[in-house]
This record gives C-alpha cells, structure tokens and sequence, in this order.
C-alpha cells in the first residue's frame, strides 16, 4: 500500500473527511501516515474552502489501535524531515490537527488507543459510537508516556481524570469515556456517520474567522508552562530508565503472548 492509500482525503465542501486507511493493523498510525495527515491538513487550509474535517479510521473494528513505530520515509522535505525529529513523527502529525484553523472533529467507532487515543485529544471535537472503546495502555507496558502527551489528556480531561486514565491503564467502555470527558458526544453505532455530519455542517456554518480565532486563542492560552532544561532532562530520565527496564520487556512480551504482565518494579 503507498503512503498515499493510507490516508484517504475525500472532499465534499465545505467539509473534508480523512480516513486512516490501514484496517489490517487496526488503523495504527504510521510515520508515512502521519506524514500524510499533515500534508493533507496544510492542502484544505490553503485551498480555503473547507470549513471542517471528519477524521475517522476505516472500517469497524478502531479508529486507530496505537503506533506502528516505522522508519521515516525516505525522499521528504528536509524541512519535514528535521520537525520529525525535532518532535518526533506522532507530534508532528497531531500538532498538524491542532494548528489547522478549521475544526476537526474525530468520529470514533471500535478501538481507540494508545497514540490513537491521543490522536483524538487533539481533535477539537470527538463522537464515538456506543460499541468504541478508549485507554491508555503505558502502564501496562512498563512505559512512561512523554509529556506532550499528557498534557493533551490533562488539556482535556483536567488532572484527576487523566490520573485515572493513565494509572488505572484500563479500557474504558464508551459510556464511562463520555462521562469522563473523553468523548463529546455518544451515539448509537447505526447513527454515528449521520450524526458526525451533520455536527460538521453545523461547525462548518460558523463563521470561518471567529472558528480559526478561537481554535487559534485556546491553544495560546492553554499551553504548557516550558520545561525547564533540568526539568527535560528529569523526564527523558524517567522515561529513559522505564523503557530499559525488566518490567518493560515482560510488558511487551505480555502484550505480544496476550497475557497479563508480572512486573517486579525493576
């Protein structure tokens, strides 16, 4: 499958839907994927007359399952190349979402996540049908997550819940994931397409500039506090030391051999 055939743009202005289009891995984004969403993000904002976009995964079965850790692609911009690994290719393609000025709405239906859920925090919007299911696996995988990431969790869910999120490790069911703020809106499988777009339409009938200008001035202002140097150094630390550790590899192999981890702290 080419790059391009892993995200499909279909436009139907003043609306664009991307579908993450890899249903044999679950839809797990890859770096040539994540590539793609951003260049597709920066073609609608330049052509200028989409006004919202529908970010789904093909098929029933997720969203998107995680991260397919990949090789950058050869042959892109050295511009891109260098953000990749200034950010890291998850980063650049989910700050793409963010710094779009239109909405971008994450309809949900099946599994959503690891970095696939984190995808769908930095949507401005999320719809999840009634049979999708959301978490953030770190902890059982003997990992710890960047903060970038969780602040975009703690962005949206305030810090208790992003506690729970991410020590409790557990799949949340839709209902309990609306409920805690994980997802906007919670409709039955049958209607969530149809109800998805006409959520669009009616963003998309807003007045362009007030919608970029708020997307815009929420961001500035919900921003991080900038780590420190030390304060960077002492979480590439944290995570440096949990991804070498014993508890990570019998994390992974757990997860591979579809059984329950036995951690030791060590």
């Amino acid at each position: 499958m080419s790059d391009a055939e892993e995200l499909l743009v279909d436009i139907r202005e003043p609306l664009a839907f991307l579908t993450i289009n890899r249903p044999k891995r679950r839809n797990a984004l890859s770096v040539p994927l994540l590539i793609s969403l951003a260049r597709a993000l920066q073609d609608l904002a330049e052509r200028g007359t989409v006004r919202c976009a529908v970010l789904r995964g093909s098929g029933d079965k997720a969203f998107s399952a995680g991260m397919d850790l990949s090789a950058v692609p050869e042959g892109i911009p050295e511009e891109v190349q260098k953000q990749i690994e200034a950010k890291g290719p998850l980063q650049y393609g989910l700050e793409a979402i963010e710094d779009c000025p239109f909405p971008v709405i994450a309809m949900i239906r099946g599994y959503c996540v690891g970095a696939g859920c984190e995808t769908s925090m930095a949507c401005d919007l999320r719809v999840g049908s009634e049979n999708c299911r959301m978490g953030m696996p770190p902890a059982r995988l003997g990992i710890v997550y960047p903060p970038e990431g969780l602040h975009r969790f703690l962005r949206n869910l305030g810090l208790a819940r992003t506690k729970k999120v991410f020590l409790t490790a557990e799949l949340f069911e839709a209902r309990e994931a609306f409920e805690m703020g994980m997802l906007d809106y919670l409709v039955p499988d049958e209607e969530l397409e149809a109800f998805t777009e006409n959520l669009a339409h009616r963003l998309a009938s807003n007045a362009p500039l007030s919608l970029a200008g708020h997307k815009r001035l929420l961001k500035m202002i919900s921003q991080p506090r900038a780590l420190t140097e030390e304060e960077r150094e002492e979480a590439n630390a944290v995570m440096g030391r949990a991804l070498a550790s014993e508890d990570a590899r019998e994390g992974l192999a757990a997860f591979r051999e579809k059984r329950d981890p036995v951690f030791k702290g060590r």
